[in-house]
This record gives C-alpha cells, structure tokens and sequence, in this order.
C-alpha cells in the first residue's frame, strides 16, 4: 500500500512540472512566428520571366476548392499561371479548364496514378482513350506526341506514395521539393504546434515542416549523371495544394488555403516575352519552358526572387546558354544575376558535388568560370535568415561540353525480337458485355486476325464495359521470355494484352496480369516480356509462364470512354 501512494505521488509530481513545462514548450515553438517576415525585395520581375506555382489540387479529384476559388488566390497573391494536376489519367475536366482568369492563367494538367507512383504532367492533348498504368509508356507519350508535354516524377520519397521506377527514361525530372510531402516528413511536435503557428503567420508554420531536401536532390544529380538518361533531367518546386489537412476519414481541416500555399514556393519561367491573350498559347508558352527546363525553384515565403537570373556563355563565341540548357562548349563562364539589397551565399554544384561556395559576396553579378565538361547547377541561401539552412533559389542545371542527346534504340530493339513460337489467331474467340460489340474474323491468306468492337455501358449504373478476345487454352512458355506479335489499326488507340496463371478462378490459384500497348494505323512491332506484366487480380506475384491459362486481347473501361470503336489487326502472334 505504502509503495502505491509513493508511485501514485510521483506520477502527479511529474504531471505537476510536465503541465508547468506546457505552456513554456509552447512559448519557445510558437512565439518566433510572431515575428518572422520574409527578406523584404522590392525588385521589379524581369520581364521575360513568369511566376507560378505547379501542383495543384482542386475539386475535380482530391482538392477542396473550386477553379474559381484557386484563381481568387491566384490574383490575389500576384502569380502569372497556376498548373492544375487533378488526379487522372487524365484528368479531363482539369484538361479542359485552362483559361485565363483576370491576370492569371490556369493550365490545365494531370497527375496520374501508375504502378511505380505518380507523375505530374502538362502541355499534352488529351487523347482519345486513357493513358496506360505503365510508366514508361505514359512518359513516352506526353513527352514523344506532345511538342509542349512536360512530366515530373511527384514526391519521389513520399512516405504513402513513393516512386519506385528509377529505370525510368526520358521523364522530365522529379519533384525536389513537395510541400505536402515535406509536411508528411515533419515531427510529432511540429505537427502539434502547426495550428497555433499557422494562425498567428501561415507562411512561418510552413516553412517550419520542411527540412533540406537531400535526399531528392541526390536523385535528381544521379540521374543527370547517370546512363539511363538519353534527355536533360530537372527540378521543381511542387506544392501539391489539396487547401485542407485530413485528420480522419471523415473529418477534415480546412487549411492551409490556396492563398496561403501560393506565398511559399514558386516556379519562374522563363518565356522570353508575355503570355498570349490566347489561353492555350500561353499555356504552351509555359508548358515549353518547363519542359525545356527553362526557369529556377524559389522558396518566396524567404523572399522574392525579382531581379535574379542565372545564364552560362560559351567562352569564344559569346552564346548565353539558358538554365536547362546544353553546350557542346567546355570553357565559359556561369554569370550570376543577383541586384538585391541583401547578399545570398551561392552554392555551385558539378555533377552532384560541391566545387565553389560563395559566401558574403557582394557583386550584383557575378561570373564563375567553367573549364571542364559537366552538368552545372546552382544553390542560393539566405544567411540570417531564420530559414538560412533551406535552399532559397535552386536553378536547373547547365548540360557544359554534352553531345546531343542520345538516339532511343528500343524500337531497333524491337526489330530484332522474332517469334520462337506462333500461336495460332484462329482460335481466339469474342467475350464482351451486353451493351458492347465485338467482331473476329481471319484472312487464312495474310495470317491476319481482325477484331472490331465498339464499347457501350450496360447501364448508366454500371461503370463497367468491355470488347475481348480471348483464348482459354493452356500453354508452358516457361522457355520463352514474353509476347510478341505486329499489330495495327484503323485509329490511335490503348489495348490491354492479359493472361491468367494457376488451376482455375474458382479455386482461389488463378493470377491475372495485364499490359498494355499502343496500336497505330500502321503496322508496329510490339514486345512485352512475362516480367512487365502486373497482377492485378489474386495474388502480388511475379508470373509463371508455365501456368497459363489462357489469353486476351482486351480493350474496356480502363483503357478506353464509352462510345470507343474501332479496328484492330494483328499477325506473328506469339512469344520469343
């Protein structure tokens, strides 16, 4: 008894001095953004540079506010464009938004949900069926059929949603910093403490969830060093703006606003003259530069970044090389535009690694000379600011000494794939949905199998349809590495190649997996090892070629709208 009187007197002498520390823990986190304010810049923006934001979510998917609400934020925190990416692949009605709103223009874009993470993308036209799951593929097409398409890999590290596909190629770069994903990252106590922050200085509760972002910039510079890359690879600043704070299923916080989120972090592109009265131009105009990488990332809840610039020129010949851009020419120099009252410390990066950090420099422009091939970036700081350890300006790289990119080989690798073993178009037969059509036929002649289909609802209920063929016959291909066969049609389109492995659906053995591949109006080959498929019904499991069951050619709701119709034609079905 004695004992439990002693514990029980401890306990309330602890909770006695943990209340009396509260309000001190409180005073020590809270009271600094009572009196925080960004680097004051009064400087004019140059005019052949646009500021706006990329990543945004509005209530087209996950985003709380309306477009006009996002606008409203737009103009009133002074940003040129605001890049739309509502969830979707695409996302059509984010598609089909862009427009001007007073003096700021919305771009309509998508972030699209794939098998290795999601990807942020703008400047493409909507095609006429759905993007494919598989990366790759999906970065082929915004970037190869779009003049303007532009793709960034979305909070690379994200702790629910990261990326996993690092073989990727031709992406236009990675998110270096994700706001959201910042805040994801930030401890318990900051996380605690985030609401009273915000409410006395919205931009100071922001800033104090990021850290600096190593971990996404030693991915950005291994790319760009890296073989796997036959074009330039960037960075940006992403806010990924939902305007609420989740709590639970069903409860949610409605902060931090679009307002809010537009005064920490921007983009600033560089588009050389003003954006086109025309909405879709200036779009482009924007989209272009960001493929291009054409602009630098700033962290504006620091401060502005009016008046800085940042060029390479080639050393005989006196060419101004943008950021983002490439230069056959080893010798030149950076210069450095920087005419502010205050004096940034300026990190300069060579294929991922420190080689000059100036600190206290006073110089309005500066000229850093280059000797050696490399791919050049630039990292500014403010020194005294309360943020001094997190990277205020980040500027895409210079590509010094680079040969052009490099030609991409898989469709000659393509070419050189034969079948090993043919199976026999003949045997597949029609499956499709009540509302939908479908129609084989087989030229015994040209060994061509063609199926036609048009894809219908079954009703405004059921969001499923689909147009098959398939082929429910056994086959060991354990020998073979995956499909092969030439295929085209009468119109662009999405198809799924499927199979099933095991026993049998109703035994609970039986996988599903599925690709997909593009058909054109003209004959391609197409190659599909076993390894790329993904299983999407039964068990996570890579597949056994010597289990299956059958197969298909499917096209249906998740590749194409309703209302699809059209022709496919294929031969020299089989696998290698």
């Amino acid at each position: 008894m004695e004992n439990q009187l002693l514990k029980k007197g401890t306990f309330k002498k602890y909770l006695k001095y943990a209340l009396l520390a509260l309000p001190v823990i409180v005073l020590i986190n809270v009271v600094p953004a009572l009196f925080y304010a960004p680097v004051k810049n009064s400087l004019p923006m140059l005019p052949e540079y646009k500021r706006g934001v990329f990543h945004v979510h509005s209530n087209f998917s996950d985003g709380k506010g309306s477009v006009a609400e996002i606008m409203w934020a737009a103009n009133e925190t002074g940003l040129d464009f605001v890049v739309l990416t509502d969830h979707g692949r695409p996302n059509l009605k984010g598609l089909r938004s862009t427009a001007w709103f007073k003096d700021s223009l919305l771009i309509g874009g998508s972030e699209f949900s794939l098998s290795c993470g999601h990807l942020a993308c703008v400047g493409f036209k909507s095609p006429d069926y759905i993007f494919p799951p598989e990366a790759q593929q999906a970065v082929d097409e915004v970037i190869d059929e779009n003049v303007t398409g532009a793709c960034f890999i979305s909070h690379p590290f994200d702790k629910k949603i990261p990326w996993t596909d690092w073989s990727i190629k031709n992406v236009t770069g990675l998110e270096v910093f994700s706001s959201y994903s910042e805040a994801r990252k930030a401890g318990l106590l900051k996380l605690l403490m985030f609401p009273l922050k915000y409410a006395l200085n919205s931009r100071y509760a922001l800033l104090n969830t990021m850290n600096y972002p190593k971990r996404n910039l030693a991915k950005w510079d291994e790319f760009n060093k890296g073989a796997n890359q036959r074009v330039q690879f960037y960075g940006i600043f992403a806010l990924d703006a939902h305007a609420k704070l989740p709590v639970s299923k069903k409860f949610q916080l409605n902060f931090p606003t679009y307002r809010s989120m537009f005064q920490i972090m921007s983009v600033y592109v560089r588009t050389n003259k003003a954006l086109d009265g025309d909405a879709h131009h200036a779009a482009a105009a924007v989209a272009e530069a960001l493929k291009l990488g054409r602009f630098f990332n700033v962290l504006d809840a620091i401060a502005p970044a009016n008046g800085f610039d940042a060029y390479f020129v080639e050393k005989v010949s006196g060419k101004r090389i943008d950021m983002g851009g490439v230069s056959a020419v080893e010798a030149g120099e950076i210069v450095i535009v920087k005419p502010f009252e205050f004096f940034p410390d300026i990190k300069v990066f060579k294929d991922g690694g420190l080689v000059r950090y100036l600190k206290g420099n006073r110089d309005r422009l500066m000229r850093v000379d280059v000797n050696e091939r490399g791919v050049y970036r630039l990292e500014l700081f403010i020194p005294g600011s309360k943020f001094d350890e997190l990277p205020w300006i980040v500027v895409n790289p210079f590509f010094i000494g680079m040969a052009p990119p490099l030609v991409d080989d898989s469709v000659l690798k393509n070419a050189a794939v034969s079948v090993k073993r043919l199976v026999d178009g003949m045997l597949f037969q029609i499956e499709k949905n009540g509302g939908s059509k479908g129609l084989l036929s087989y030229d015994e002649e040209l060994k061509e199998t063609t199926f036609s289909f048009k894809l219908m609802k079954e009703s405004a209920e059921d969001p499923n349809f689909w147009s098959v063929l398939s082929l429910r016959r056994g086959f060991d291909f354990s020998q073979y590495r995956g499909f092969v066969f030439e295929v085209k049609g009468n119109r662009r389109l999405r198809v799924w190649l499927e199979f099933r492995t095991g026993k049998g659906e109703y035994d609970g053995s039986e996988t599903w997996y599925k690709h997909s591949f593009l058909i054109e109006p003209q004959w391609r080959k197409v190659v599909i090892p076993f390894a790329a498929f993904a299983s999407f019904v039964g068990k996570k499991q890579s597949p056994n070629a010597a289990e299956i069951q059958s197969i298909f050619f499917a096209i249906n709701n998740a590749c194409a709208y309703p209302g699809t119709e059209g022709e496919m034609v294929f031969k020299n079905f089989g696998v290698y």
